[in-house]
């Protein structure tokens, strides 16, 4: 999904492309907490910014998400992920969510409560804390997690292209990886654009900062950040996603962006396996917890 440079126009192209390769001064990096790619394709600004959520743990990740990034001309920051087992729930966490929703959608779920682990506290308030850098953005903000994997169709003119030719003006937050599910409403006359009914994963996504303050409104986030913002139908934000027709699962279109699953290696244990915790209806149980709250930590984050 390059984009069309007319053959008149190649020559000149090519010029500025090696010129901007080779520019000198030309750094990424913004202190000791960070890590950019080394690409400095022509292609590679249309997002004011990306970032990588990474643990500091996780080196080892990095380094794929560095191999992977590498080919898109994406120029990408390390985000030092939140580690949620080393950090209380404040005020933009809340470890108790319902699952009642989320088992429509997920049959291995059954309803009720559950509280959040550690690793879906963790997940959730990186994001948070990337949502209020959106908020000072005034275009678009990529957020990536360490475990995205790009496909090979991403080339370094897939995003300028892609909002030229299919994305909708009104956009305010576009999935590029994810996992949907119920009905697609595609895009008129698009086969790659469609709004999601339901579904999971935030490894790969770009945010404007309506969506992101649409989103910091309405903290905190109940339980993991990708369910809460689906069972909300993303409180009212313009939300689509993006797919190359043909491929995938059972034919449904392959995601730029996918998200490495293999056993073992995830750092998020997921709550909605788990038991359910309780019969109380939930605001009873969440006013409880915030209750016990002293200094912005959750004293029943112990014991999660």
């Amino acid at each position: 999904m390059a984009a069309y440079i007319p053959p008149h126009r190649r020559a000149a192209a090519q010029r500025q492309s090696t010129a901007q390769s080779t520019a000198p001064g030309k750094n990424t990096a913004q202190g000791p907490n960070t890590a950019s790619s080394s690409s400095n394709n022509a292609y590679s600004d249309f997002f004011d910014e990306c970032y990588c959520i990474n643990l500091a743990r996780r080196s080892d990740r990095l380094r794929k998400y560095e191999a992977s990034a590498r080919r898109t001309g994406l120029r990408w920051t390390r985000f030092e992920a939140v580690d949620g087992a080393a950090v209380g729930n404040g005020d933009d966490f809340d470890p108790l969510w319902d699952a009642t929703r989320n088992a429509e959608w997920d049959r291995h779920v059954a309803p009720g409560l559950r509280r959040a682990t550690a690793g879906e506290r963790g997940c959730a308030l990186s994001h948070v804390a990337l949502w209020r850098k959106a908020v000072e953005t005034e275009g678009w903000l990529l957020i990536t997690e360490d475990d995205c994997r790009f496909d090979k169709r991403w080339t370094p003119g897939s995003p300028a292209y892609l909002w030229r030719t299919h994305v909708p003006k009104d956009a305010e937050l576009v999935y590029l990886g994810f996992s949907d599910r119920g009905e697609r409403e595609y895009v008129a006359g698009s086969e790659e654009v469609f709004r999601p009914t339901y579904g999971f994963c935030t490894h790969c996504y770009a945010i404007r900062g309506a969506a992101a303050r649409k989103f910091l409104d309405a903290l905190p986030v109940a339980g993991p950040v990708d369910v809460w913002l689906a069972d909300n139908n993303w409180f009212g934000a313009q939300v689509y996603c993006v797919i190359q027709p043909g491929g995938g699962w059972q034919n449904t279109g392959r995601w730029l962006a996918n998200q490495e699953t293999k056993p073992g290696e995830a750092d998020v244990r997921q709550s909605s396996r788990d038991a359910v915790v309780a019969d109380e209806p939930v605001d009873a149980l969440a006013g409880a917890t915030r209750a016990l709250r002293v200094d912005g930590v959750d004293a029943a984050a112990a014991t999660v």
